[in-house]
């Protein structure tokens, strides 16, 4: 019965049935902008009822000012003849506001439609990609976007500083060519982990820096799903390694070379002492002679600080990537 009163409805009824259903406020508006016809989410947008709102022009209001504000889209749509689209703030919440001309048969401009879409959401995603977008060329990690076969979309300036490429040169291309051929295969490993839904945290390997070098780099792999969870891209941090694990292979040669060094002087002057020791004890050395016996190994404790220090030097002078801090520390300088 219901479907039957639905199918008498006349085309006015139907239009305005529709009118008073889409949930975005519209006007429609004479040349003048006097508003003739609004739907009921313009009177809750407005916090005024249909009286208050039909008869005015719209400026008053909506804008609460004496005349049209500067850039109206209503304005220019009378002088351009075509749809005209500008954002605004309405009681904290963000508009898309568009005007579409109504013309009559000679194709002059006789009012318009007036319609407010709320994108907050929109305006938020946008503010918060700005955001993210300022944070990712700012890192001084390499940041890549792929497709899920590797092939590059995003490359960011730590990226170009890192690998030695310009963006212009790596996007389009696969990220095989930064990949050592000994890593290949691992590297299509952790791709197809990756195109499966898994996040790959803090790998260590190796990539190709332009001009042949090979770098150390630790990577952090995350896919990148859609509203389906289907995985529609691969992000990429790399943090490169490379200064860092030469300083540290400098500096475990140094301990190492300097435990050398240390360990049989030090056991012998040890030793030395020991029986020093008990020879006073035992009376069968005076005062004078232990003094001089401690004074001939304190000498010899110098001479094995000496030795290190000159270690040192050579491990500093010989290996520039060791960190300044580390530089600082073995020469003794904090």
């Amino acid at each position: 019965m219901s479907e039957g009163k639905e199918l008498n409805l006349s085309e006015f009824d139907i239009l305005k049935r529709t009118f008073e259903a889409i949930e975005d406020p519209i006007f429609y508006l004479d040349t003048n902008g006097v508003i003739l016809h609004a739907n009921s989410a313009s009177g809750r947008l407005l916090g005024l009822p249909p009286e208050k709102i039909l008869g005015e022009q719209c400026f008053r209001v909506v804008h609460h000012t004496p005349t049209f504000i500067r850039g109206c889209p209503f304005v220019k749509a009378k002088v351009t003849g075509r749809r005209e689209i500008y954002t605004v703030n309405l009681a904290n919440h963000w508009y898309q506001v568009s005007v579409d001309p109504v013309k009559d048969e000679s194709g002059a401009v006789i009012g318009a439609v007036h319609i407010l879409t709320n994108i907050d959401t929109v305006k938020k995603v946008h503010e918060l990609r700005a955001v993210l977008g300022a944070i990712i060329e700012m890192t001084p990690d390499a940041i890549l976007g792929e497709k899920p076969d590797g092939t590059i979309i995003s490359w960011n300036h730590g990226a170009e500083e890192t690998f030695g490429y310009s963006a212009d040169e790596m996007i389009g291309e696969s990220v095989a060519k930064i990949i050592p051929p000994g890593y290949l295969d691992d590297w299509k490993g952790i791709l197809m982990r990756v195109q499966r839904g898994e996040r790959i945290e803090q790998l260590e390997t190796r990539r190709i820096r332009k001009g042949g070098e090979e770098l150390e780099l630790s990577l952090s792999l995350s896919p990148i799903l859609d509203e389906r969870g289907i995985v529609t891209g691969i992000a990429v941090i790399g943090r490169n390694l490379t200064e860092i694990r030469k300083a540290e292979r400098a500096l475990i040669a140094y301990v190492t070379e300097a435990a050398l060094r240390i360990k049989n002087p030090v056991e012998i002057i040890a030793h030395t002492l020991e029986e020093i020791r008990h020879l006073h004890q035992a009376g069968a050395i005076t005062d004078e002679e232990l003094s001089t016996t401690l004074l001939i190994q304190v000498k010899h404790a110098m001479k094995i600080v000496e030795n290190v220090g000159d270690l040192q030097q050579s491990i500093i002078s010989g290996l520039e990537e060791i960190p300044e801090s580390y530089r600082r520390f073995l020469m003794d300088e904090e």
